[in-house]
């Protein structure tokens, strides 16, 4: 990607994250990236394009965090399940730590009823999510508890909905507090649903990365 244009989806990111779509202007994003409104046409047509590339930027970099995630190398499922926990924990940083909220998120709350286009790429994005951590939770149940009554689908999307919903009230409340609560929630549901003990829990140090959420 060129520098100019990779700076402008960078600022687009950044900006509509913090005060969503319609609150960012043109002038917003060439001020934050350095560039004039003549480079900003070069490379976009309108403040949809670019809203449209920063989505597309900000789920791509989700997926390549999550892809070299520890957990990936784990050789049980249900492991990789836990381990996917425990890698959201340490990347959403202590309780009093306040997450940046999810652009994503943020854009499905907003734009849903009135622009289709990003709309579909917010589903999109949940469902790629979704089939995600479907995959180990399929193939864990066939290993672990094949006659348990449990569809992966359902409880993938139940783990989106867990999410979302912790990034939007933890953003509101200013504290990852609910955030972490709510993944050690979901953890303790899979092991009802496996009939598992607990596994262990990450060592958390002050002053983790919130980068990812």
């Amino acid at each position: 990607m060129p520098e100019t244009k990779r700076k402008l989806v960078e600022a687009g990111v950044a900006l509509m994250r913090k005060q969503g779509f319609n609150a960012t202007t043109l002038d917003d994003i060439c001020s934050a990236a350095g560039v004039t409104k003549g480079s900003f046409f070069h490379y976009f047509k309108s403040k949809q394009e670019v809203a449209e590339a920063a989505v597309a930027s900000f789920r791509e970099g989700k997926v390549q965090d999550f892809a070299n995630a520890p957990f990936r190398k784990m050789a049980d499922p249900l492991d990789r399940i836990f381990g996917r926990l425990d890698f959201v924990l340490t990347s959403t940083g202590g309780a009093g730590d306040s997450t940046k909220g999810c652009l994503i998120g943020m854009f499905a709350q907003e734009l849903a009823a009135t622009n289709p286009e990003l709309r579909g790429l917010c589903q999109a994005a949940f469902l790629r999510t979704a089939a995600d951590i479907e995959a180990d939770l399929t193939e864990a149940k066939a290993l672990h508890a094949p006659n348990a009554a449990f569809d992966p689908k359902k409880v993938s999307l139940f783990y989106v909905s867990i999410i979302q919903g912790g990034l939007l009230v933890a953003k509101a409340g200013e504290s990852n507090a609910v955030l972490r609560d709510n993944v050690e929630q979901f953890r303790s549901y899979v092991q009802g649903l496996f009939g598992v003990a607990g596994r262990p829990q990450p060592v958390m140090t002050a002053g983790t990365s919130t980068s990812n959420f």
